[in-house]
């Protein structure tokens, strides 16, 4: 049977708003809402299904309509729900965005209390699917004592740990983190938020320094920057590795949003097929560009990725 990658952390419902014309403050804008089945490691675990990688989605919805709604997706996806807990203190998490005239994020509220259901008891009983995986994908929703219940779960196994930073605020937790992560993905503002500076994306030399000081535990870092391209950090030879982005034009960018975990399920989709790190990275963009030309949170164009590894 194939080990699978065990996508735990966020499931929520995502609310979008973004205005026809130019985003005016403190009044009514007409525009556009949608909403979609959110969350990071629900979006990674989705992404992920599209690639055809078989996953595990462990995480929590309220026992109320947004939940029924994720279920059912996750259902008509083939993802099973079987390890989704249902809260009954609860309410499903939220995430609501607004967006400005060129469809970027302006602003978002983030309500999580959903995430307090994942403790280290609820993850105990889920323990023999956590270890017999390839990969195990974690978020930052998730609290610093069940994160570093995983990294203990699966110390010296022959498994990849991949942890996503979330946001800027929610990226401090990994200061507390105890253990080795092999791989960390995070914008350039959420590096800052971690390493509480504000350096400069071309200042290689002050970003090795403060991580090897400050983050001691991963062992690959990711660092996205949009259009500016992306870092790679590897504790192995403490050096920083470039590469490009093609920027795209503001036709072609409809919603940013959920760009960042496409990036994060795509760099997961090669690691997964031991493809190495430069190919894992290019699949990371490949998808985040296919998913900024969708209204929806994971594209439904993923499969051009397939077709291209396929003819590769």
């Amino acid at each position: 049977m194939l080990k699978k990658v065990s996508c735990i952390g966020g499931i929520n419902l995502d609310i979008k708003g973004s205005p026809f014309k130019r985003l005016e403050l403190q009044t009514s804008n007409p525009g556009k809402v949608f909403y979609s089945s959110g969350g990071v490691a629900r979006n990674v675990a989705h992404n992920l299904v599209k690639l055809n990688v078989p996953i595990n989605l462990i995480g929590a919805v309220g026992n109320d309509s947004f939940g029924e709604i994720i279920l059912n997706e996750m259902n008509n996806l083939d993802i099973e729900t079987g390890h989704i807990k249902i809260s009954k203190h609860f309410q499903t998490g939220v995430y609501l965005a607004i967006l400005n005239e060129i469809r970027d994020m302006y602003v978002s509220i983030s309500d999580m209390q959903i995430m307090e259901e994942i403790d280290t008891v609820f993850l105990e009983e889920k323990k023999d699917f956590i270890i017999d995986s390839k990969i195990i994908f974690l978020d930052t929703n998730l609290n610093v004592d069940v994160i570093n219940f995983v990294l203990k779960l699966v110390e010296n196994k022959n498994i990849k740990v991949i942890i996503n930073a979330v946001s800027i605020a929610k990226v401090k937790k990994l200061l507390q983190v105890d253990n080795n992560v092999d791989y960390l993905t995070l914008n350039f503002m959420e590096l800052n938020s971690l390493l509480d500076k504000e350096l400069e994306f071309p200042n290689r030399e002050g970003i090795i320094k403060n991580i090897q000081q400050k983050i001691p535990n991963f062992t690959n870092i990711v660092i996205t920057n949009g259009a500016d391209g992306i870092y790679f950090f590897s504790r192995k030879d403490n050096n920083l590795n470039f590469f490009p982005v093609k920027e795209m034009s503001s036709e072609e960018i409809i919603d940013t949003n959920g760009a960042g975990d496409a990036f994060t399920a795509g760099f997961i989709y090669g690691l997964y097929n031991d493809l190495g790190i430069n190919q894992s990275i290019y699949y990371g963009i490949k998808a985040s560009q296919i998913t900024m030309k969708s209204y929806k949170t994971v594209s439904d164009e993923l499969y051009k990725i397939l077709e291209e590894t396929e003819n590769n």
